[in-house]
């Protein structure tokens, strides 16, 4: 990610984590047409979509970031819990025990178990 780029997912990711999704939305875009293939970005992105109620366009960026980084698992967790909130509970288990298997004793892991508790 260039110079520029990263000014744009920080002012982005600023706005994102206070809540100020508005702003946030247009900055992720431009870093996102910068860096298409930047799972931080399209992670990020899918944060504030979610929260923005755009919920299928959501689940289709944190596809992406998890699609691009997999070993990561706050993206895999956050990834789930999203299906989970659109009622996709047999997509989001086999992730979220992927979750606890990549983190067994990690803060996303014990996330991963409460809901796993449902199932």
């Amino acid at each position: 990610m260039d110079e520029n780029t990263q000014r744009l997912f920080q002012e982005a990711n600023q706005a994102r984590l206070s809540g100020d999704y508005d702003q946030a939305l247009p900055l992720l875009q431009q870093a996102l047409e910068a860096c298409p293939e930047s799972p931080q970005c399209l992670w990020a992105m899918g944060h504030v979509l979610l929260n923005t109620g755009l919920f299928e366009e959501a689940i289709a960026s944190l596809e992406k970031a998890v699609e691009l980084d997999a070993g990561n698992a706050l993206y895999v967790l956050d990834l789930a819990k999203s299906l989970e909130m659109l009622g996709e509970f047999e997509r989001a288990k086999p992730m979220l025990e992927k979750v606890v298997e990549m983190e067994p004793g990690s803060r996303h892991a014990d996330e991963a178990r409460k809901s796993l508790r449902y199932y």
